[in-house]
C-alpha cells in the first residue's frame, strides 16, 4: 500500500524587498510590555538580543526609535511579527474574534450536545489555531502557515446563576473573566483558587494563587473546565442523563478531530483566508497563502524516512536476538536469565477477602500458564516458565472491604509479617477500574502501595475486571503483568542492540515533580528526576533529588546528576581518554537551569572525550501529519501515517510519529500528533537523524508492556515517577518523598 503524506503547512509568498523599522535598546521586560501594549495599534514590536524593534504598520506613524530599511532577504525574520499583527487584524474585521496569540487562536461556533440544560451551561467551541513557522523543506525554507482545529470546553454560567440553581460551589476549582484593552481580541480567563464557602454573593476561596483576594464576587466567578467540575455541573442539571451527554461530548469531540475531518477543516479555512488576497504588512511588502503542502502535489516536501525497529538481544554476546520482543523472550528466556535472583520470590497479596477464591484462580494462571481446550496461548508456559524461575511463594493478606482504610490496615499487617519472617520482594494489590477515579486519600490500592514504598517494597496492581476477560486478551494482558513483575523483581528482560562505535553512551531522561504545596501555591518544592540508560537500553537506575524550593533546584540538580554519573562511570568502567557520550531527553523545555546543571555536572569528567545533546521531546507543537491513502484499521486511525516516519522540519528539528493507525486503542481516538524533537543550541553531538532514531528504539523498549510506546522510555519512565510521586504526595500524613531516596527509588518501582 502507498502513502500520501500531508502537512498542515501553507507557504507564504513574500513580495517586496525591504522592512521599515525602528531600533531602541532593550532595559527589561517591563519597558517591552509597556511598549507593546501602548503601540499596538501602530507598531508591531519585537525583540532581538538587546534591542527592541519596532516595525510600523502605516506610513507617517511617529517615530519611537532610530529608524531603519533594511532587506526583506536578510531580516527575513520580522515577516513574522508584521504577519502576526496583520492576521489578527485581518480575522477580527472578519467577525472571527482572536482568543489568544502563538497560535492565533480564533472562536467559532458553538456546537449543542442536543441536551438543552446541559447546552445552557456548557459550551463546546470549534477553534483554529495558526501558527507561523519556516519549515525546512529540501530545495528552501519557507515561512509558512501551520493550521489546526481544537473543540474548546467551557463553563457558560457564572457562578452567581449556579447558585441560584442550588448548585454545590465548596470544593470546586473556579477562573476569573480578565478584560483587555485590545478590541480585537477577546477577554480571557485566568484560574484563582478553589471556592471553600459562599456568602453573600461572594465566594471565599479556601485555596487561591497569591494576590487574587480571599472573597471575590459570584458574578465574575466561573467553573473552571475540568473533568471533575464537568461531571459534578451535568450531574446536577441532567440528573440521570449525565452519562449521556458525556458520552455525546466525547462524540463530538471525536467527529472533530479525527483525520478526515481536520483535514477537511484545515483546507476550509486555509481556503478562505487565502481567497481574501494577499495581505499587506507595509507599504510594498506583503505575504500571499500558498496551498497545503503535500507529498503528492509538491516535490518539495520534507524527505520521510521510515525508522527500523530495534533488534532485540538476549545474551551478553548478542548471539540471541529477535525482532520481536515477545517472540525472543519465549525462545530464549530473558537476558538476565542465568543471574537473575531472587529464583524463589516472596510475594504478599493483598485482596477484598470478598474477591479471594476468583484471585487465587487468577494468580495460578499467571503462575504456570494459560490454555484452552489444551491448546496453548501466548502465555502458556506461564510466569515461572517463560522467565526460568523455580517457584513463587503467593501469601494472601486479605481486607475487610475494597476501602483506603481496610488496605491500609493490611498493608501495615503485611509490612510487620514481612518484620518478623522473610522479606517480600513484592507486593500484588487486587484493585478495581474504576477506582482509578477516587481522590488519593480514598484510593486503596494508592494508600497501600505508599505503605509498602514506605518499607522499600515494590507493588503491582491487578484490576478484579481482569479476571473475568476472555482466554485469548487474558493471555496478552497477563504477558504484559508478567513483564512488569520480572522487571520490578529486579531483571532485565532484554536489551536492544546499539551502536558499537563509541566506549560508553549513556542517556538520560530529565523530568521532575512539583510537591508539597497547593496547585495554587507559589512556593512548590521540586524533585528532580533522572532516569538513565546505556545506549543498547540497559536500566541502570533511577535517581531523585531532595525536595527542594525552586530557588535551590539548579543546585539539587547538578549534585544528584554528579551522583548519578560518578555511579554510571563506575558501573560502565570508564577509563581516562574513553569517549563518553551523554544524551539528555527532556520532555519540558529546557530552561536555563537544567542545561547549566548538567553542563555543571559533566565538568567532573573532563578527563574523558565527552560529547554531549540537550533533546527537547516535545508533544505540544503545531505540526499535523496526514496521510491520505491511509484508511486505518478497524475503524481506527483513518488518514493516521503509520508508525516510525521520521523527517528534518528545521534547523536541529524532526519530526517522528510514535503513533500510528495499530497503535490507535479506540476507534474514537482522534489523529494522533507526532513527536518534534528539538536539539539545544549548546549541544556538542550534533547528529539529530541518528538521535532521532534513538528516541524511536527507546520507544520501542518499555518493560511496562509489549506494545511499543508513544514516548520513548527515557521520558515515559519519568513522566510515570513524576505522575506517582504526586499522587502519593496527596496522601498527606500517610507517605514522605524522602523514603524515594532509599534504595527503591533506584528500582523500577513505578512500572
Amino acid at each position: 500500500m502507498g502513502r500520501q503524506l500531508q502537512l498542515n503547512f501553507t507557504p507564504l509568498y513574500v513580495r517586496g524587498d525591504a522592512v521599515r523599522l525602528q531600533t531602541l535598546p532593550f532595559k527589561d521586560a517591563q519597558q517591552f510590555r509597556n511598549l507593546r501594549d501602548e503601540y499596538r495599534t501602530h507598531y508591531a514590536v519585537t525583540r532581538r538580543a538587546d534591542q527592541i524593534v519596532a516595525l510600523p504598520l502605516a506610513l507617517g506613524t511617529a517615530p519611537i526609535g532610530e529608524e531603519k530599511v533594511v532587506s526583506v532577504v536578510e531580516y527575513a525574520s520580522l515577516i513574522r511579527p508584521l504577519l502576526e499583527q496583520r492576521l489578527v487584524t485581518l480575522l477580527s474585521s472578519n467577525r472571527r474574534l482572536v482568543a489568544r496569540y502563538n497560535p492565533i487562536t480564533t472562536v467559532g461556533r458553538t456546537l449543542p450536545t442536543g441536551f438543552s440544560e446541559a447546552d445552557k451551561h456548557l459550551h463546546l467551541q470549534s477553534r483554529v489555531l495558526i501558527a507561523i513557522r519556516s519549515l525546512k523543506l529540501p530545495d528552501s525554507e519557507p515561512l509558512g502557515l501551520l493550521w489546526d482545529i481544537e473543540i474548546q470546553k467551557t463553563c457558560a454560567t457564572s457562578l452567581a446563576v449556579l447558585h441560584e440553581h442550588g448548585v454545590r460551589l465548596d470544593g470546586l476549582t473556579v477562573e476569573r473573566m480578565v478584560p483587555v484593552e485590545d478590541a480585537r481580541m477577546l477577554p480571557y480567563r485566568r484560574l484563582v483558587g478553589r471556592v471553600g464557602a459562599i456568602a453573600d454573593g461572594n465566594a471565599r476561596m479556601s485555596e487561591r494563587f497569591q494576590n487574587v483576594d480571599e472573597s471575590l464576587p459570584l458574578d465574575e466567578l466561573y467553573l473552571e473546565a475540568s473533568p471533575e467540575n464537568l461531571r459534578h455541573l451535568l450531574q446536577h442539571f441532567t440528573r440521570n442523563a449525565s452519562g449521556r451527554v458525556l458520552g455525546k461530548i466525547d462524540e463530538i469531540v471525536f467527529e472533530n478531530s479525527r483525520g478526515r475531518a481536520r483535514m477537511e477543516h484545515i483546507a476550509r479555512i486555509s481556503d478562505w483566508l487565502r481567497g481574501l488576497g494577499e495581505i499587506e504588512l507595509q507599504e510594498g511588502l506583503s505575504v500571499g497563502i500558498g496551498n497545503l503542502l503535500s507529498e503528492k502535489d509538491a516535490p518539495n516536501f520534507p524527505r520521510f524516512t521510515e525508522a527500523t525497529t530495534p533488534t532485540y538481544v538476549f545474551d551478553a554476546g548478542t548471539l540471541k536476538s529477535e525482532s520481536r520482543a515477545a517472540v525472543g523472550l519465549s525462545k530464549f528466556g530473558p537476558y538476565s536469565r542465568h543471574v537473575f535472583t531472587p529464583t524463589r520470590p516472596n510475594v504478599c497479596v493483598i485482596c477484598d477477602r470478598a474477591r479471594r477464591g476468583q484471585f487465587e484462580l487468577f494468580l495460578r494462571k499467571f503462575r504456570d500458564g494459560l490454555s484452552v481446550d489444551g491448546k496453548s496461548l501466548p502465555f502458556g508456559r506461564g510466569f515461572l516458565g517463560i522467565y526460568g524461575l523455580q517457584d513463587i511463594t503467593l501469601t494472601f493478606v486479605e481486607a475487610d472491604a475494597f476501602t483506603a482504610d481496610a488496605y491500609h490496615a493490611a498493608a501495615s499487617k503485611a509490612v510487620r509479617m514481612a518484620a518478623e519472617g522473610a522479606p517480600w520482594h513484592l507486593a500484588l494489590v487486587q484493585t478495581e477500574r474504576d477506582s482509578r477515579q477516587l481522590a488519593p486519600q480514598k484510593n486503596p490500592y494508592l494508600v497501600a502501595k505508599a505503605a509498602f514504598l514506605s518499607n522499600q517494597i515494590p507493588t503491582q496492581f491487578i484490576a478484579f475486571e481482569t479476571f473475568s476477560m476472555a482466554p485469548a486478551s487474558l493471555a496478552y494482558t497477563l504477558s504484559n503483568l508478567a513483564l512488569a513483575v520480572y522487571a520490578k523483581l529486579g531483571g532485565i528482560p532484554w536489551l536492544i542492540k546499539s551502536d558499537k562505535g563509541i566506549a560508553h553512551e549513556v542517556v538520560i531522561g530529565l523530568g521532575s515533580a512539583a510537591i508539597g504545596e497547593s496547585r495554587f501555591s507559589r512556593k512548590e518544592r521540586i524533585v528532580g528526576i533522572t532516569s538513565v540508560f546505556r545506549g543498547d537500553g540497559g536500566y541502570l537506575l533511577s535517581n531523585l533529588s531532595n525536595a527542594v524550593p525552586m530557588s535551590k533546584y539548579g543546585e539539587a540538580l547538578t549534585e544528584s546528576l554528579q551522583g548519578t554519573l560518578q555511579r554510571v562511570r563506575s558501573e560502565m568502567n570508564w577509563i581516562k581518554g574513553d569517549s563518553v557520550r551523554v544524551i539528555v531527553h527532556a520532555f519540558k523545555p529546557m530552561r536555563n537551569t537544567e542545561v547549566e546543571s548538567v553542563k555543571a555536572a559533566l565538568k567532573e569528567f573532563s578527563e574523558f572525550d565527552l560529547r554531549f545533546a540537550f533533546l527537547h521531546v516535545k508533544q505540544d507543537h503545531p505540526y499535523l501529519l496526514f496521510d491520505d491513502d491511509s484508511i486505518g484499521t478497524k475503524g481506527r486511525g483513518e488518514k493516521t501515517p503509520i508508525r516510525g516516519l521520521f523527517a528534518e522540519v528545521g534547523h536541529n528539528e524532526t519530526l517522528l510519529t510514535l503513533t500510528g493507525p495499530q497503535q490507535l486503542k479506540r476507534p474514537t481516538d482522534g489523529l494522533p500528533k507526532p513527536l518534534l524533537l528539538s536539539l539545544h543550541r549548546d549541544s556538542t553531538f550534533t547528529d539529530i537523524i541518528y538521535l532521532t532514531k534513538q528516541v524511536y528504539w527507546f520507544s520501542n523498549h518499555s518493560w511496562r508492556s509489549f506494545l511499543p510506546a508513544a514516548m520513548p522510555v527515557t521520558i515515559y519512565y519519568s513522566d510515570l515517577v513524576a505522575g506517582l510521586l504526586g499522587r502519593l504526595d496527596r496522601l498527606g500524613s500517610r507517605w514522605s518523598p524522602s523514603v524515594m531516596l532509599g534504595k527503591i527509588g533506584t528500582t523500577r518501582w513505578f512500572l
